[in-house]
């Protein structure tokens, strides 16, 4: 039997994810299982997550998951090379994995396979375009289109060459970007797995909902943060019924138990009011040895911030972006170095944490539970249930070192929402049985 792997955020879950899932079983089987590995409490773009990782797992398993896996803080905080070699690490090693399944903005698996065939940083005339786009004033993300544009060109051969304008539009959506690292990580692996593609139908950059069944995780955030920044405790409560077109009830339901409990949503703005007094407190040696960030990033952000004035009347996200966004330092890694700096992952965790030690198990169904049972025979790293399981392999730094910024992203994440932290060691595997979930 196939077995389907899922590499997602959820952040939250909405209409467009479980599309994927039905069309996984559309094309497998209504028995297939579908095993997710999920960003924890931070993910790709350096972010807090909206809700915490239980609730997403808890609508998961509702929705139909079997397995839910948690992607390690230093893989899913990561660029999409780095996220995307954790995950599809993971998923390799676990042993049970037939088929990869991943939405992007382009049609076409093979042009996607293609792209992910070439290794641009090699060419030689990669570097030399580079730099020349960075002299003339471009920035960095858009000086390596153009120098990965020119690779591409001398690529071309035949007609089913990918032409360098198509290639611009192609490698400037991000979910292509992450499935051209999905695919070179499989192929670098050698693996078996089958990838799939689906033409996602949500805008990623759209940031206002519109009247569509699958507007974007982007857009559902926005409105979100917004209502619980500008609106009484009730009304917020009040205009989730909003969301109700374009997510699943248990995510809906999972969010408000959270919200009703005292759980506040979490996004950028907890992350820089967290980051401000550490970059004014920091030395810059100590700034700059700190991961995603480097001496100028860390140089920048500390003269930048020295010269910031609060502002009453202006949110600390927008005041802080407006003041540090460069061309030579794009916002999402100034957020991804951001959180890093608040667990405190340097840039030798990045050189040390080349690959997955373990596997997460966050939840599972009763289907789940067989796939498990395999997983446990076949899969190549340990599979952890309880926080206390990782102390079986203290011994080993790389491990343990990996184990330590997870539990350290759980704890910041708890105490920012809910004034908490240790949750990890009272934490059960979530389980979902005859219709019911499971948890402690």
């Amino acid at each position: 039997m196939n077995t389907t792997g899922i590499v997602a955020e959820y952040n939250p879950l909405h209409n467009g994810h479980l599309r994927l899932i039905r069309k996984i079983r559309e094309d497998l089987g209504e028995d297939t299982p579908v095993v997710v590995i999920m960003s924890g409490e931070f993910v790709q773009r350096g972010i807090p997550a909206l809700t915490d990782r239980t609730s997403r797992v808890c609508a998961l398993l509702s929705c139909g998951v079997d397995v839910v896996l948690e992607l390690p803080f230093t893989f899913a905080t990561g660029s999409a090379d780095r996220f995307a070699h954790g995950a599809v690490s993971s998923l390799i090693r676990s042993g049970v994995i037939t088929d990869l399944y991943f939405g992007a903005e382009h049609d076409s698996l093979s042009d996607l396979s293609s792209i992910a065939k070439i290794d641009f940083e090699s060419d030689p005339s990669f570097s030399e375009t580079l730099d020349s786009c960075q002299k003339s004033g471009l920035s960095y993300a858009a000086s390596w289109e153009q120098a990965a544009s020119s690779v591409m060109a001398s690529h071309a051969s035949g007609s089913s060459s990918i032409s360098p304008e198509a290639f611009g539009r192609i490698i400037h959506e991000p979910n292509n970007i992450l499935a051209v690292a999905y695919l070179r990580e499989l192929d670098r692996a050698g693996s078996s797995i089958v990838p799939h593609l689906l033409l996602r139908e949500d805008p990623y950059h759209e940031e206002s909902l519109k009247e569509s069944a699958f507007p974007s995780a982007t857009a559902l955030r926005k409105q979100i943060l917004t209502s619980y920044s500008t609106l009484s405790s009730g009304d917020f409560i009040s205009s989730v019924s909003e969301l109700l077109p374009h997510m699943p009830i248990p995510m809906l339901a999972e969010m408000l138990h959270l919200w009703n409990s005292g759980t506040i949503p979490m996004g950028e703005k907890e992350l820089i009011s967290s980051s401000i007094p550490l970059i004014r407190s920091l030395d810059l040696p100590h700034l700059s040895s700190v991961a995603h960030m480097g001496p100028q990033l860390a140089g920048h952000l500390k003269s930048t911030v020295r010269s910031m004035h609060f502002d009453p009347e202006k949110d600390i996200a927008i005041s802080f972006r407006e003041a540090v966004e460069t061309r030579c330092f794009s916002y999402t890694r100034i957020l991804r170095a951001l959180s890093s700096l608040v667990i405190g992952q340097t840039a030798e965790d990045l050189s040390l944490l080349t690959a997955p030690c373990y596997l997460r198990l966050l939840g599972f169904s009763e289907k789940g539970r067989t796939v498990l049972k395999t997983m446990r025979s076949n899969s190549k790293i340990p599979i952890l249930s309880r926080a206390s399981d990782a102390f079986h392999f203290g011994k080993d730094p790389v491990f343990s070192r990996m184990d330590e910024l997870d539990r350290l992203s759980h704890d910041w994440w708890t105490m920012k929402a809910r004034n908490t932290f240790e949750e990890d060691f009272k934490r059960e595997v979530i389980q979902f049985k005859r219709n019911r979930l499971y948890r402690s």
